[in-house]
């Protein structure tokens, strides 16, 4: 395996203004599964394109190992890509479209027959091998489409949103497949998506990109524990983080105050005056009875999730989203009071910057 490095890549198509990458440096490690994760037009898939090679970056560099490869064609940089669609060939069996790859290489055929028939093996693809496509499900086709890839043993695999067309029962039985063939393999794996869920229960790090731009990395953990900026906070978590925006008021030694609609957080930020956005999770908001809390809201909509409810409410306009454990018997309409968790709260300044 080896590692992805790039330096202050850039991407820009001559059609839009904007560019689809700025100056985007990241260094994954050898054998790391590191995830882009973004909003779609944030840039990831034309990142992942570059590193095939499918995309000439209009600057920067990217290197694979100690090699760049920034104007390599993709059959010269040793890498396998796994795509949205499948991308199978319709006249080909299962077993012909795994050795594809291998055939236009120049292998000989019994180490052919050999590698196709362990990635079979560890696909559990052994008895669909000489069906073609069209007689194969979708999870069928992706596991052929990832023995292509596997089968060549790559220095990196790229995977661009590959779970995406599948139903959610069988998206989360191949991301279990997908971290075991990393385990086994110990590959270097990119990963692009947009699904949070996927980012967080496979990723050994993630990428947060918007607009072009790395807005955060770091684990799982890192990013939705402790957010880069508001973009991050909202984007990370379903629902995503409460941003209210208010006014700080300083307190000297004993920390300060942020005013946020009817709310009023004690916080531990002193000496500033201003405006402010606090930032909490919704796993960290409880509600009490009224004028019990730091505040009063309005309950607007109850969402009852069987396990848990989400209450979402109104703070003085300011909408406030509670994840509360179980069902709970409100209505919308009823005034309650809400208490924050002051051990989990975040601060960030008025250009959405993160300051505690």
């Amino acid at each position: 395996m080896a590692s992805v490095t790039l330096r202050r890549l850039t991407k820009t198509f001559d059609a839009v203004a904007k560019p689809a990458l700025h100056e985007l440096s990241l260094d994954v490690r050898d054998g790391e599964f590191l995830v882009l994760l973004g909003p779609s037009g944030c840039g990831k898939t034309t990142a992942l394109r570059c590193i095939a090679g499918l995309e000439v970056p209009t600057a920067g560099e990217i290197l694979i190992g100690e090699r760049e490869v920034t104007h390599l064609p993709p059959a010269d940089r040793d890498v396998a890509m796994v795509f949205q669609n499948y991308a199978l060939y319709p006249h080909l069996t299962a077993r012909a479209n795994i050795a594809f790859g291998l055939e236009v290489r120049g292998v000989a055929a019994p180490e052919i027959a050999r590698r196709v028939r362990e990635t079979a093996e560890r696909l559990d693809l052994v008895e669909l091998l000489d069906r073609m496509p069209g007689q194969l499900s979708g999870g069928q086709r992706q596991r052929v489409a990832l023995g292509r890839a596997i089968v060549r043993a790559p220095l990196v695999f790229l995977f661009d949103e590959p779970l995406s067309n599948l139903d959610a029962t069988l998206r989360t039985a191949l991301r279990a497949e997908l971290l075991g063939l990393h385990r086994t393999l110990g590959a270097t794996i990119v990963y692009v998506t947009q699904d949070q869920v996927e980012a967080m229960t496979m990723g050994q790090r993630i990428a947060v990109l918007h607009e072009g731009r790395l807005r955060q990395l770091g684990t799982p953990a890192q990013v939705y524990q402790r957010p880069a900026d508001v973009f991050v906070a909202r984007f990370i978590g379903s629902p995503g983080m409460n941003v209210l925006p208010g006014h700080g008021r300083g307190m000297g030694e004993g920390g300060g105050v942020v005013d946020c609609g009817t709310l009023s957080v004690p916080v531990a930020l002193e000496h500033y005056e201003g405006e402010i956005h606090l930032g909490v999770r919704p796993e960290h908001v409880t509600l009490c009875g009224a004028d019990q809390g730091m505040g009063n809201a309005a309950v607007v909509v109850i969402e009852p999730l069987g396990a848990e409810t989400l209450v979402h409410l109104s703070a003085g306009g300011l909408p406030l989203v509670a994840r509360l454990p179980g069902l709970v018997e409100l209505r919308a309409g009823d005034s309650v009071g809400v208490k924050l968790d002051r051990r989990h709260l975040h601060l960030f300044d008025v250009a959405g910057e993160r300051l505690a």
